[in-house]
C-alpha cells in the first residue's frame, strides 16, 4: 500500500486525552513559561496523524512542546519561533545527548567561583548592600512594555538583586564548554525568574512557592513588597531541576538514533514560514498559535532578551501575530498576519496530511477567525475536540459551572487535492444556492417546515429575483432538488437539515445559534446526558463558522431564551409549550361558580376579585386543584369565601423553607395538577408587579418548570407601565432572567376563555392550551 493511501486512511481524534503535565520532567519545573501543552496530549496526537521518521512541524513553536515530543517518539522536528529567548529555551530543553558529567563539573567550577561571595551579599540589608557598587555588567536601558509599573528592565530588581545576578552572569559566560555554558544561561534565565520585583510569594505557603505578574496577569507588575530569594540557591535548584530533566532527554532522545540533530529550531515569523521549510516537506503540523490580544509575548520577553543578549528587531514587533500590544496592533491585523501563516502552513504540508490548531475557546471570534483562514487556505475542516487544561476545575469555574469555560479546542484539519462541491443544475449554482438558502431558512424558522411552507417562501424569492420563470421552465418540479438537501418526514409532512448540516451564513445568527442549540439539547434528551455549559458551546460553536462572527456571550445569551438551569450546573431545553406539562385529561367536572360574571363591559371596568373569579370557576370547572392567595381566601363575590372551598395546604411546598411557603402562599392563584403545580396568576389590577415576582421566583425555586407558566394577568392599558417595571426589577438578567420566564395574560383574554367554555365543561388539557394560546411575552421597555 502507497504511503499516501496510510496518510488518507487515518480517523481523527474525536475525544480528548486526560493531561498528564507533571509526570515529565522535560517540560515542567526546570523552567516557567507562559502555555505548555500537555505532553502527553501532543505525543497522542503526533502518533495518530504520524509515523516514524515522519516531519512534525511547529510554527509557533513556544517552549517547544511539539518539538521535542515528536523527537521522543523518533519523528524529526521543524520548530520556528518569533521570539529568540524561546527557541533557545527549547533548543536546550531538547538538546540530547548530553554529557551530563561535564554538565556537572562546570557548575561544580561556577559554585567554586562565585557561591559563597553571592550569599554573602544576599545576607545583608537593601541599605547596606547600596554601599557596595556594581561593578559587573548588568541590562542597562532596556525600555520595559508601557504598561509595566517601571519605565527599563533594571528597574524590576533590587540593587541587591543586581549585584548577586551580575555577578553570577558574569561567571557563566565565561564557562569554556559551549552545552554546559548554554544550559547554565538557560538556568540562569529560570532564576530570573523568581530573582525580580514582580514576584510574589504564596500566602501562607514558603517564600519560594509563589509566582511572577509576566505569568500570571502577563504584565510588569512590582509586588507590593518585594521578595528577596537567595539568587544562588534559586540558581542551584534550578540546575537541579534542569539535570532530571537532561536525564529524561538524554534516554528519551539521546537513545534515539540521531537525538536532537533531527530537530531544527528557527527564530523566524509564522507568516515566512516557506523561506526556512521546503514545500511539501511537512507530514505533520501541531501548533498553538497566539490568542489574539490574550498574550503580548515579545512585549513580556523583555526582561530576558535584556539579560541573555537576544535580539527583538521593529521588524519583529510589526509583525507579530498578535491583537493589541505596545504597537496596538488591531484585530484586522492579528487576523491578516494569522491568515497567512495558516497559507504557508498549506504550502509546506504534503497532501493527504493532517494539521491540528490548539485554540482557548472562550473567544469564539478567535475560532471562526482561524477556521475562515484555514478553508480560504485550502484546508478541509474535518473536526474539534474540546481538551481539559487540567483534571481540576478552577475556583472560578467552580463558582461558575454555568457560564465559565474550561479547556481549550483542538481543531483538526486536513490538506486536500479537492473541496466538495455544489450540485448544478442546468440554472446555475446560484439559482440551486438560492433555492436552498430559502428552503433551509424556512426549515429553520418553523423548526421544521412543510413542503407548502417551503413553496410559500420561495415562490416570492424567485419572483422578486426574476427566476420563476427560468425555473418553472428549466427543472420544473424542485421536489427532487430538496431530497438531495434535507431529509424528508413522511409521517409529519416536513422537511427538516440533515444531522450534522452547518447551516448557511444567509440564516440570521440568532436563529443559527438556536438551531444548533435546540438540536444538541433534544439529542441530550434523547441520549439521557447532562449537558454542562463546555458541552454545549464546544458542540455549537464549531457549527458557527460561517457569516457574522458571534460574540463572547451570544451563545450563552441565546441558550438563555430557550432553557432554563437544572441542578445549578446543567441547562435543560424548554418543551413545547402545547406539550409542556402533563396534564391528566379527568374530563369534565361540574362548574359551581360563585356567582355569574358580566362578559360584556369595558376591560377597565373589571375588579381584581372579577377576574379572579373567572379564572378560579373554569379552572374549577376543568378539574384543577386551585389554590387562593391567603389575603384572597377572605373575600368573594357575594358567595362563600374562599377559604371555605379550597385546600388549605399545597403539598409541593412540604419541604421547602419557612419564607419560601409564605410568600407562594400569597400568591393569587394556583392551579395544580396530580401534586405539582401548572400556572401561577399574579392579577394586578393597579398595583405595583414586584410583589409578584418575588413571590414567583420563590415558587420557581420548588420547580422550575413553571417558567413560562408564572402569569401577570392585568388590563391591557398597563402593558407600557407592565413592561416598564419588569425591566427595572433586578430579577431581570443573571441569574434569574425572569423577564424570559414571566408570561402576561389581559383581562380581555380572561373573558374570551370564559366565553369559549361558557356551554362546555372543559377538560384540565383542554383549558391549559387554551390559556398557553393566550398568553403574550413582555416586550422591552
Amino acid at each position: 500500500m502507497k504511503p499516501s493511501d496510510d496518510y488518507a486512511a487515518i480517523q481523527s481524534i474525536t475525544s480528548y486525552i486526560r493531561p498528564q503535565k507533571q509526570a515529565a520532567k522535560r517540560h515542567y519545573g526546570s523552567h516557567q513559561y507562559f502555555t505548555k501543552r500537555a505532553w502527553n496530549v501532543v505525543q497522542t496526537y503526533i502518533m495518530q496523524y504520524t509515523k516514524p521518521g515522519d516531519v512534525v512541524c511547529d510554527p509557533y513553536g513556544g517552549s517547544g512542546v511539539t518539538a521535542i515530543e515528536a523527537l521522543i517518539l523518533n519523528r524529526k522536528a521543524v520548530y520556528l519561533d518569533i521570539s529568540e529567548w524561546a527557541t533557545f529555551l527549547a533548543r536546550q530543553v531538547a538538546a540530547a545527548p548530553v554529557d551530563l558529567v561535564e554538565f556537572s563539573q562546570c557548575f561544580s567550577d561556577l559554585e567554586d567561583a562565585c557561591q559563597k561571595r553571592l550569599q554573602q551579599w544576599h545576607r545583608l540589608s537593601e541599605s547596606e548592600a547600596c554601599a557596595i557598587p556594581i561593578k559587573r555588567w548588568f541590562p542597562k536601558n532596556h525600555q520595559l512594555p508601557l504598561n509595566a509599573d517601571a519605565p527599563f528592565v533594571e528597574d524590576l530588581f533590587t540593587h541587591k538583586q543586581l549585584l548577586c545576578l551580575s555577578e553570577l552572569y558574569h561567571h557563566i559566560v565565561k564557562v569554556e564548554d559551549p552545552v554546559s555554558r548554554d544550559l547554565l544561561r538557560y538556568a540562569f534565565s529560570a532564576t530570573l525568574y523568581m530573582c525580580n520585583r514582580t514576584f510574589l510569594s504564596a500566602k501562607g505557603r514558603k517564600e519560594s512557592r509563589g509566582g511572577s505578574s509576566i505569568f500570571s496577569i502577563y504584565r510588569y507588575k512590582i509586588a507590593k513588597q518585594t521578595v528577596e530569594l537567595d539568587p544562588w540557591e534559586v540558581f542551584s535548584r534550578r540546575v537541579h531541576s534542569l539535570l532530571k530533566c537532561k536525564r529524561e532527554t538524554n534516554t528519551l532522545i539521546g537513545a534515539v538514533m540521531g537525538g536532537s540533530k533531527n530537530a531544527r529550531f528557527v527564530s523566524g515569523h509564522a507568516q515566512d514560514l516557506c523561506a526556512h521549510v521546503e514545500p511539501e516537506s511537512v507530514d505533520y503540523i501541531f501548533t498553538d498559535p497566539p490568542y489574539g490580544s490574550h498574550i503580548a509575548y515579545l512585549d513580556l520577553t523583555t526582561m530576558w532578551d535584556a539579560w541573555l543578549g537576544f535580539n527583538v528587531s521593529p521588524n519583529d514587533r510589526h509583525a507579530e501575530v498578535i491583537e493589541g500590544g505596545d504597537l496596538k496592533h488591531s484585530r484586522a491585523h492579528y487576523q491578516s498576519t494569522l491568515a497567512t501563516s495558516i497559507e504557508q502552513m498549506f504550502k509546506v504540508l504534503k497532501y493527504d496530511r493532517w494539521m491540528s490548531l490548539v485554540f482557548a475557546h472562550d473567544n469564539p471570534a478567535i475560532w471562526d477567525g482561524v477556521v475562515k483562514a484555514a478553508e480560504a487556505a485550502g484546508f478541509e475542516y474535518v473536526n474539534s475536540v474540546v481538551q481539559p487544561v487540567s483534571v481540576v476545575w478552577s475556583m472560578h469555574k467552580k463558582k461558575n459551572p454555568l457560564r465559565v469555560l474550561s479547556g481549550e479546542l483542538i481543531l483538526n484539519f486536513r490538506k486536500v487535492r479537492s473541496a466538495r462541491t455544489l450540485a448544478i443544475t442546468t440554472v446555475g449554482i446560484d439559482t440551486v444556492c438560492l433555492i436552498k438558502n430559502t428552503a433551509e431558512l424556512s426549515i429553520v424558522t418553523h423548526e421544521g417546515a412543510t413542503t407548502d411552507q417551503i413553496f410559500a417562501d420561495l415562490i416570492p424569492t424567485l419572483l422578486e429575483n426574476g427566476l420563476l420563470g427560468e425555473v418553472d421552465a428549466k427543472i420544473g418540479d424542485i421536489v427532487p432538488l430538496l431530497q438531495q438537501e434535507f431529509l424528508y418526514d413522511r409521517e409529519n409532512d416536513s422537511w427538516h437539515n440533515k444531522p450534522g448540516r452547518k447551516l448557511g451564513c444567509h440564516i440570521p445568527l440568532e436563529r443559527r445559534i438556536r438551531y444548533y442549540l435546540r438540536d444538541y439539547l433534544l439529542q441530550c434528551e434523547r441520549t439521557g446526558k447532562r449537558a454542562g455549559i463546555d458541552d454545549i458551546v464546544t458542540t455549537v460553536l464549531p457549527k458557527l463558522k460561517n457569516g457574522i462572527q458571534p460574540t463572547k456571550q451570544s451563545i450563552i445569551t441565546e441558550l438563555e431564551k430557550i432553557a432554563s438551569p437544572h441542578d445549578r450546573k446543567y441547562w435543560v431545553l424548554w418543551t413545547d409549550p402545547q406539550q409542556e406539562l402533563d396534564f391528566d385529561d379527568q374530563g369534565p367536572i361540574a362548574r359551581q361558580p360563585t356567582q355569574p360574571v358580566q362578559l360584556s363591559k369595558p376591560e377597565k371596568d373589571y375588579s381584581h376579585n372579577e377576574i379572579l373569579t373567572m379564572l378560579a370557576d373554569l379552572a374549577g370547572a376543568a378539574g384543577f386543584t386551585r389554590h387562593i392567595g391567603k389575603k384572597e381566601q377572605s373575600s368573594a363575590l357575594d358567595g362563600p369565601t374562599y377559604a371555605a372551598m379550597l385546600p388549605q395546604k399545597l403539598p409541593f411546598t412540604r419541604n421547602v423553607s419557612a419564607f419560601s411557603r409564605k410568600k407562594i402562599e400569597q400568591i393569587d392563584l394556583i392551579l395544580a395538577n396530580a401534586k405539582r403545580p401548572q400556572f401561577a396568576f399574579e392579577i394586578e389590577h393597579s398595583t405595583p408587579i414586584t410583589s409578584g415576582l418575588e413571590r414567583f421566583i420563590e415558587l420557581l425555586k420548588v420547580d422550575n418548570e413553571m417558567a413560562r407558566h408564572i402569569v401577570i394577568v392585568a388590563p391591557k392599558a398597563r402593558a407600557k407601565k407592565l413592561n416598564a417595571v419588569l425591566s427595572e426589577s433586578h430579577y431581570i438578567g443573571a441569574p434569574m432572567y425572569l423577564d424570559r420566564k414571566v408570561r402576561y395574560l389581559w383581562y380581555a383574554d380572561v373573558v374570551q376563555l370564559c366565553r369559549q367554555f361558557a356551554n362546555q365543561q372543559p377538560t384540565n388539557a383542554a383549558l391549559a392550551k387554551a390559556i398557553l394560546a393566550a398568553l403574550h411575552s413582555p416586550k422591552a421597555a
